[in-house]
């Protein structure tokens, strides 16, 4: 199975901030660039002008690393990356990369091209008048390698100095080719996700919108349902008193009662439904008797098999609203399905009603 992309499932997250996304990659590709810092120093640390060059262009690499730690602290202590922030480290980066040039050939060294890298991303990551500093900042340390550097003894070195410049030249190319196009896949990819929790997210609002709207026409369909039906009920119990002595017609009252109570509970549990509390009446009734009709509402719809263990419950009265009780235990009985199918798991479900202590 698939991993999800960390980057990805972050920007999914609407709860994550952005400028925490943008310094995650901001310190991604800063280890590379310390990487590479380091293999060329210790491949060309014998054509600098100086030994003593080594020390400064080392505390330039230990900043940098520092700047990297301070970075994943923030990541982890944060839970939003201000903008500030974020121009500070790519101004660390871009004055970082410029000491290290100075020392290492100024504008003759391939490694210029890493200015690129910090531009695209400051353009990316900031906003237009902070981007712009990054920008400025850029050009002036490139401007700054032609006025002061140290220059490169490439014929100090065992390589030959075309070979040894056409490997710093390469080295140079792919790793911003490498940079730029990772920080741009990433980038796509965080949008894509981010796009497909926003137009989620829009369907969920559709989903609810249409669910209020269905809630509100029941419960004005329930409200209106409950005068025909006080009034049925109410002629009902006439005909009862009129015909008290004739069994034929009081076994059907009897019938059309039962299926009257029937009609009633159903536009209570539209009303329950759409968030009407006067539906939410409490009554004494046997705890073994909503049970079986709640499980016998849920086992209707089910393709699995339910065994109720309720000995020893029949005489158990409990005062509770009926229809929001089913309602509950329907609820119930769906996650333990869904809970089952996701670990695989076809055995029937139990349900058990127990008495405990002296209820």
């Amino acid at each position: 199975m698939t991993r999800p992309d960390p980057m990805l499932t972050m920007f999914a997250d609407p709860d994550v901030d952005e400028g925490v996304l943008w310094l995650t990659w901001l310190v991604r590709l800063r280890w590379v660039a310390l990487l590479a810092q380091t293999v060329t120093l210790a491949f060309t640390f014998t054509v600098l002008d100086s030994a003593w060059l080594i020390a400064p262009l080392g505390v330039v690499m230990v900043v940098l690393a520092a700047a990297n730690v301070e970075a994943m602290r923030a990541l982890a202590t944060h839970k939003e990356v201000t903008q500030g922030r974020l121009l500070v480290h790519l101004s660390t980066e871009i004055l970082a990369l410029t000491v290290f040039l100075m020392g290492s050939g100024g504008p003759e060294n391939p490694f210029v091209v890493l200015y690129f890298i910090h531009v695209c991303m400051g353009a990316v990551m900031l906003t237009w008048g902070k981007a712009t500093i990054i920008t400025t900042l850029a050009l002036g340390c490139y401007g700054a390698l032609h006025v002061f550097s140290f220059p490169l003894h490439l014929d100090r070195h065992s390589v030959p100095p075309d070979l040894l410049h056409d490997f710093g030249a390469a080295l140079a190319f792919v790793i911003t080719v490498i940079s730029a196009s990772g920080f741009t896949i990433g980038v796509s990819r965080t949008l894509r996700g981010h796009k497909v929790a926003l137009l989620e997210a829009r369907d969920r609002t559709a989903r609810v919108d249409r669910l209020r709207t269905v809630g509100t026409l029941a419960a004005g369909a329930a409200h209106e349902l409950n005068t025909p039906l006080f009034t049925m009920g109410l002629r009902l119990r006439r005909i009862k008193r009129r015909f008290a002595d004739d069994d034929a017609t009081m076994g059907d009252v009897g019938a059309i009662k039962t299926q009257l109570d029937r009609c009633k509970e159903i536009v209570d549990q539209l009303l329950i439904g759409a968030g009407d509390p006067s539906a939410s009446g409490l009554e004494r009734r046997h705890l073994a008797e909503l049970v079986r009709g709640g499980a016998g509402l849920w086992a209707k719809g089910a393709d699995v098999e339910l065994i109720i263990h309720d000995d020893g419950a029949d005489d158990l009265l409990v005062e509770v609203p009926p229809v929001p009780f089913r309602q509950a235990l329907i609820n119930l009985l769906e996650n333990a399905r869904e809970a089952q199918g996701e670990i695989g798991v076809e055995d029937p479900l139990e349900l058990y009603v127990e008495r405990e202590g002296d209820l």
